[in-house]
């Protein structure tokens, strides 16, 4: 009944499957957005497909979700040994960072080549922050604009990593943020996008996901993921947005959606181990290439946006440019992916500390 059953080196195949599910909601939602834009001819998918697509920054949750899952799973033997710190530092930094820097310098070159618009700031501030995914600016302007997640991202693995060097002062610390965001969030209605934001408290969901997948019997899976996808349907029709800022706007709407996907994670991570879960292809490969999928998406399809209005294609069936957009917008991701991401982390990881290959397959 315990983590021992998940074995190194062996990743939970549902949560890759649902990395990729969260990466391509993503992917539909700005799909959506782009396609809106005036500059693109102000396309507007309808029915069906814009009532899916306006809710698809669920994916975002349910990264942050998954992320807290995935770094207890694979430290959680590491928290209050010092030593293992180089290690924990050296596989978030091999897993973010050189794809991330390989999209993002490739992306301001082409911009500054005539690609595209220089849409973002080019103070030390902007790209001192862009690069390093360290706030230097109260809110730095990002070159790739869905980076704004990964300042949230390194936030928490610095954070955790406090927990590795001390577990007291980790488990302090911790409780602390928890704290903050609650006050900041719902006593002081801050729409602070730094380490007081609703967004982390899905981190706190995915660790919570943890400790009960540690804890609870197998057979619990199904109906407590069962129960979590219940429980989104029945929150979605009230959470469509379309900014950051109004999500943002509405802490009760964010800490919601972190149970579903809490019940959600922890359901189909117990029913696999009970069961076993042996994902098609296709599923697998939108998992591995979640991350170069969620970098790439946007300007994939402010490309593709931009030759649709050029050529006047498409004015009078935007659901027929969403469909054409949205899987081509995938398939460059995956493409990035096989190309430049799994290429550049292999060679990074050539030179890791010794035992930094556990659980390679998450994050």
């Amino acid at each position: 009944m315990s983590e021992g059953r998940v074995k190194s080196g062996n990743p939970i195949q549902s949560i890759q499957v649902m990395r990729g599910l969260a990466s391509v909601s993503v992917v539909a939602f700005h799909v959506g957005l782009i396609m809106a834009h005036v500059e693109y001819g102000g396309l507007h998918p309808f029915g069906w497909i814009e009532a899916v697509a306006s809710r698809g920054w669920f994916g975002v949750n349910f990264f942050f979700v998954l992320s807290g899952f995935i770094i207890f799973l694979a430290h959680a033997k590491d928290i209050g040994k010092p030593r293992q710190l180089t290690t924990y530092l050296w596989r978030r930094f091999s897993r973010i960072y050189p794809a991330y820097w390989a999209f993002l310098t490739l992306f301001i070159a082409a911009a500054f080549a005539g690609v595209g618009k220089i849409n973002f700031g080019i103070t030390w501030g902007d790209l001192l922050s862009s690069y390093t995914l360290l706030r230097w600016v109260n809110e730095p302007s990002l070159p790739l604009k869905v980076a704004w997640t990964l300042l949230f991202e390194v936030l928490f693995y610095c954070i955790f990593a406090i927990a590795i060097l001390n577990r007291a002062a980790g488990a302090v610390v911790l409780a602390c943020w928890f704290v903050a965001i609650m006050i900041s969030s719902f006593l002081l209605h801050s729409l602070d996008m730094g380490w007081m934001s609703m967004w982390n408290i899905n981190f706190f969901f995915g660790m919570l996901a943890y400790l009960a997948y540690r804890q609870l019997p197998d057979w619990l899976g199904l109906p407590i993921g069962t129960l979590g996808i219940f429980l989104l349907v029945a929150l979605a029709p009230r959470t469509a947005y379309e900014s950051i800022e109004a999500q943002q706007g509405l802490p009760k709407d964010l800490l919601a959606l972190g149970v579903p996907f809490f019940l959600i994670l922890l359901g189909f991570a117990l029913a696999e181990r009970r069961h076993g879960f042996v994902p098609s292809w296709p599923l697998l490969v939108l998992g591995e290439a979640s991350y170069a999928i969620y970098l790439v998406h946007s300007a994939a399809i402010s490309i593709l946006c931009q030759i649709f209005f050029r050529f006047q294609i498409g004015q009078s069936s935007p659901n027929l440019v969403f469909w054409f957009i949205f899987p081509a917008a995938v398939v460059a991701g995956v493409l990035a992916h096989f190309l430049i991401e799994r290429p550049l982390t292999q060679l990074i990881r050539r030179g890791k500390p010794e035992g930094a290959q556990l659980a390679a397959g998450f994050r």
